[in-house]
C-alpha cells in the first residue's frame, strides 16, 4: 500500500468522524437551548421577584426573631448551626439577584435554599401553646418539620377533647381549639407549601444543570471536530504534496504452498 493511499484513508475517516462530532454537538446544543428556554418560561410564569437589597432582613433582625422564639442565645446559635442558616442580608446570592426576576436555575436554587428554607425554618418554631407531648416533653421552643409537627397537633386535639369532657368553660375550649387550628395551619399552609415550592424550584435547578452539562459537552464536541477536521485537511494535503507519497510502505507477501 502506498503512503498516499494510507494518508487519504486516515484523512477521509477523520473528516467523517469530525462531521459526526459536529452533529452530536448540534444535538447537545439543541438540548441545552431547550433546557434553558424551558426553565426560563416555567419560572417566568411564577412571577417571583427577589427582594431589593434595601429590603433584605438584617442579621440583627434575624437573630432577634429567633431569640424571641427560643428565649436563649445558645439555642439560637445551635439552631442556626444545625440548619446552616444565614440572614437575608448575609446571603451572597440574595444580594446578587436582588430586585431581579427569577428566570434561571441558579436563581431558583438561591430562592429555594436561602429564602424559602430560611423563612420556613423561622416559622417552624412553635411558641406559646403550653402543650406537652404524650411523653411529657414541652411542645414550645422547638422547630418542627411537616412530619414531626404531627405530635404537637395530636397533643392539641387531645387537650381540646380533655377540656370538653371535663366541662370546662367554652372560652377555654375555644382557646385550645384555636391553638390546634394554628398548628394545623402551620403544617399545611406553611411547612407543606414551603417544602412543595422548594422541591419544585430545586427540581427546576437540577433540570437546568443538565442543560449546562449538555452545553459543555457540545463545546467539547465542537472543539474536537475542528481539531480533527484541520488535521484531516493537512493529511489530504500531505497525501498529494509529499514527495514520498508514492512510496510503498506495506507490501503484501505471497507464499507458495509447500509441496510434500
Amino acid at each position: 500500500m502506498k503512503r498516499r493511499t494510507l494518508d487519504i484513508a486516515f484523512a477521509v475517516g477523520g473528516i467523517v468522524f469530525s462531521v459526526l462530532l459536529l452533529v452530536v454537538g448540534l444535538i447537545l446544543t439543541n438540548q441545552k437551548n431547550f433546557a434553558t428556554d424551558y426553565v426560563a418560561k416555567s419560572l417566568d410564569e411564577q412571577g417571583i421577584v427577589f427582594k431589593p437589597v434595601d429590603k433584605l432582613a438584617t442579621e440583627a433582625d434575624f437573630q432577634a426573631a429567633l431569640l424571641k422564639s427560643f428565649g436563649s442565645q445558645d439555642k439560637v446559635d445551635a439552631f442556626i448551626k444545625e440548619r446552616g442558616l444565614t440572614s437575608e442580608a448575609n446571603s451572597k446570592c440574595l444580594n446578587q439577584y436582588a430586585g431581579k426576576a427569577m428566570l434561571t436555575g441558579k436563581q431558583a436554587e438561591c430562592y429555594a435554599q436561602d429564602f424559602i428554607r430560611l423563612h420556613a425554618a423561622e416559622s417552624s418554631i412553635v411558641t406559646g401553646t403550653g402543650l406537652k407531648l404524650a411523653d411529657g416533653t414541652p411542645v414550645d421552643g422547638v422547630s418542627y418539620t411537616y412530619s414531626t409537627i404531627s405530635g404537637p397537633i395530636t397533643a392539641a386535639k387531645a387537650a381540646v377533647k380533655a377540656a370538653t369532657d371535663a366541662g370546662k368553660p367554652q372560652a377555654d375550649i375555644d382557646a385550645l381549639q384555636k391553638t390546634a387550628d394554628t398548628l394545623q395551619s402551620l403544617r399545611v399552609d406553611t411547612l407543606l407549601r414551603a417544602d412543595t415550592l422548594r422541591g419544585l424550584l430545586l427540581t427546576t435547578y437540577g433540570f437546568s444543570v443538565f442543560g449546562e452539562r449538555a452545553g459543555q459537552a457540545a463545546f467539547v464536541c465542537y472543539a474536537a471536530a475542528i481539531v480533527l477536521f484541520v488535521l484531516s485537511i493537512f493529511g489530504l494535503i500531505h497525501a498529494f504534496a509529499s514527495k514520498k507519497a508514492d512510496e510503498v510502505i506495506l507490501v503484501a507477501e505471497h507464499h507458495e504452498p509447500v509441496k510434500a
